[in-house]
Order: C-alpha cells, then sequence, then structure tokens
C-alpha cells in the first residue's frame, strides 16, 4: 500500500475488497489500531479470513442482507432521518466537494459512501486545508458516521470490519479533538 494518509487507507478498507492479497488491508488496520491503542491481531486475524469471506461479509454488511442492509454506507441514509439514497447528506456532500473545486467522478456509487468521504478528508489534509477539513468533518461527517457506526457494530461484523469501524471513528474523533485545540 502507497504511504499515504491513513485516510486513503480507510476509504480503500470501506470499498468492496477485490485485490487478491488481502493481507497488506491486515497489516495496515493493524498498525492503524496499535497506533490506536486498539488491540487487532493482524496476521491471527489475516489467517482466519479469505478474500471470498471477507467479500461476503462486505455485501452482508454494506450491500444486501435477508433481512435488510445493516450498515448503508451513505450519509444521505441517516442525514435527515429519512433512510433513502441521494438526499440531504448526499447534497451535503456534494456541496462540499464542489466547494472544494473537485469535479464528480462516474462511479457505481453514490458521492456521499463513505469511501468517498474518507478521501475527501484525506485530500484536504494532503492539501492543508484544514479550516475546511474541519468545517466538513464537523458539520456533515459527524452529523452521520456515529449511527452509522452504531448500525454496523450491531450488526456484528468480522473482526476486520469492527476494527476498521473502530479506527475511522477515533481517526474523525481526532480532527473534531485538534479542531478544539485549535480554538
Amino acid at each position: 500500500m502507497p504511504s499515504q494518509h491513513p485516510f486513503f487507507f480507510l476509504s480503500t478498507a470501506f470499498t468492496y475488497p477485490e485485490q487478491v492479497d488481502i493481507q497488506p488491508l491486515f497489516e495496515v488496520l493493524g498498525s492503524l489500531s496499535a497506533d490506536l491503542g486498539i488491540e487487532f491481531n493482524q496476521q491471527e486475524e489475516a489467517d482466519n479470513i479469505s478474500l471470498t469471506d471477507l467479500q461476503a461479509e462486505y455485501v452482508r454488511l454494506f450491500i444486501n442482507s435477508a433481512s435488510g442492509v445493516p450498515a448503508p454506507p451513505y450519509a444521505s441514509i441517516y442525514i435527515g432521518n429519512r433512510g433513502i439514497l441521494l438526499q440531504q447528506g448526499h447534497d451535503e456532500a456534494m456541496s462540499f466537494y464542489q466547494r472544494a473545486g473537485l469535479e464528480t467522478i462516474e462511479s457505481s456509487e453514490c458521492e456521499d459512501h463513505i469511501a468517498f468521504e474518507l478521501a475527501f478528508i484525506g485530500h484536504l489534509i494532503e492539501d492543508g486545508r484544514l479550516d475546511f477539513l474541519r468545517e466538513f468533518t464537523h458539520e456533515h461527517v459527524i452529523k452521520w458516521y456515529p449511527e452509522f457506526f452504531q448500525r454496523l457494530q450491531s450488526a456484528r461484523p468480522c473482526h476486520f470490519y469492527k476494527i476498521l469501524g473502530q479506527v475511522t471513528g477515533l481517526c474523525l474523533k481526532q480532527i473534531l479533538i485538534e479542531e478544539k485545540a485549535d480554538e
């Protein structure tokens, strides 16, 4: 994995796992979790789950499940409490992207998917746009991530996604802590 800001890794980890070798995902998540004081035995976890298992778990958690999608990864599901895609949360995300000068890309995913939002945070950090980063995190992401995280944990995900949710939450919290420290 390239050495970029951790938010790029988090973004990648919240996309459908396609790479044949999933070991690097576990290594980076293990490193991040250790830095944040979260116990995660990356080697044991990687040895106990295959790419097919990880893909099936991704589908169950984020795309399709017999009892409904436990943790839809879209802001529009949570913001405005309507449970519908392409609503207020999507519009908010698009507004932030446009204000940052980003153009939309063609994708099979909606722009308010957690992966896009985490990549956007990584870009803002790399570009040094910390005021805009804090605004995006405080006025948008933090409005929906806690409920998404709660639903993810309630779905009893495999250890990889459980830890991924925790690490992401702590990274977002760090942005908010730094914001308060700067005030």
